[in-house]
């Protein structure tokens, strides 16, 4: 992946967290999206929210995703962290015919305090 980043994040279980990943300018007008990524080749549907109009949050189950073109930030959104929340996430910008701009996010989650690194 040409176009990422990588961040580390611990949040605790029941607990509630928020990542934020920042995008170039050029992509304010494109789709966004924020997934659990999964080893298995076998899950048919990732838990994953998508927005496509501006500074607008989506949904899905657990997980919500705000843009903030203005800013060029997403914020991704988790709540009541459950142990199977653990793994990796992809927070990033759909780009047609190239490939997409993604931040990747390692989850952890523990009995503790949480943390971003």
């Amino acid at each position: 992946m040409e176009n990422s980043l990588a961040l580390t994040v611990t949040g605790s279980v029941g607990s509630n967290i928020s990542v934020t990943c920042r995008y170039p300018e050029t992509y304010q007008n494109n789709s966004k999206f924020f997934c659990q990524m999964s080893d298995s080749f076998a899950q048919r549907d990732p838990q994953c929210v998508q927005t496509t109009r501006r500074e607008t949050r989506s949904e899905r189950g657990r997980l919500a995703l705000l843009d903030d073109t203005s800013t060029h930030v997403l914020t991704a959104l988790i709540s009541r962290l459950a142990p199977e929340d653990s793994g990796k996430y992809w927070c990033g910008v759909d780009i047609s015919l190239l490939p997409d701009f993604i931040s990747e996010i390692w989850l952890t989650v523990t009995k503790g305090e949480k943390h971003q690194s």
